[in-house]
């Protein structure tokens, strides 16, 4: 009698620790379905690291702004502040010769735009880029490969950036992850449902730099099956053979 209650007991818990296939998907949708999507378009705060990139015609002799940038491209991928132009607290950027830019508030495009309206007195038809050195992020828990993901385009959204960290483990808890976000005096924590098709027409669906993505596992660690069907049957099979092995 003890040995039946114990088996039931057991096959319970493997039953409950399963994991469907349903929780290992994302973005639940039925067939073909259009997903209304969140238009978002990154604004540049204090702390933000530019790297301003001139090109024109004038004369490189005579090209001031770019000769630093050009001059030890490993030393500018090793340390980006050393060429780098930050916003400092008020939101301003100031540049050799240019003179200073109120760019708090404004998307990457609207930088170039106004930088190149000051580049053109001094260039002869000048062409200029404008990207984020120090757009971070930190992806923990259950990733393949936890760490600090450097964000190149500021649209990468959060199921890009787990993918750069190795896409979840069987593991995770699709259901709720945790993002921490650092843009005001006291860190917010918000919690995605990556199965809701809804994700995509949130704000959280985008990534601001420092944020913190922690993946929580799901309760269910006692063992992980990829498909119900098959741990159905794996359960009768044991029942089968508990009762084929009882004597008589």
């Amino acid at each position: 009698m003890l040995r039946n209650i114990s088996f039931v007991l057991f096959v319970s818990v493997f039953l409950s620790s399963c994991i469907t296939n349903n929780d290992l998907s994302i973005i639940n949708t039925k067939g073909t379905e259009p997903l209304e999507t969140f238009q978002f378009d990154y604004q540049l705060k204090a702390g933000d690291l530019l790297s301003i990139q001139i090109s024109s015609l004038t004369p490189m002799e005579y090209d001031f702004f770019n000769k630093e940038s050009g001059s030890n491209s490993q030393l500018y991928v090793q340390n980006p502040y050393l060429y780098g132009y930050l916003l400092d607290n008020s939101g301003s950027l100031k540049l050799p010769v240019l003179g200073s830019f109120e760019l708090e508030g404004k998307t990457l495009s609207e930088a170039k735009n106004i930088i190149q309206l000051q580049a053109e007195r001094y260039f002869s038809e000048p062409s200029v880029k404008v990207n984020i050195l120090n757009y971070y992020v930190t992806v923990l828990g259950e990733v393949n490969t936890p760490g600090r993901v450097n964000v190149i385009e500021p649209n990468t959204n959060l199921l890009e950036v787990l993918g750069l960290a190795g896409d979840l483990t069987k593991l995770a808890n699709r259901k709720k992850i945790k993002i921490i976000r650092t843009e005001s005096e006291k860190p917010q924590v918000y919690y995605v449902d990556l199965r809701d098709k809804n994700i995509v027409n949130s704000e959280l669906f985008y990534l601001q730099p420092n944020d913190i993505i922690y993946v929580q596992p799901t309760m269910k660690r006692f063992v992980v099956i990829d498909n119900l069907p098959a741990a159905i049957s794996t359960v009768i099979s044991a029942f089968t053979l508990f009762y084929l092995i009882q004597p008589n």
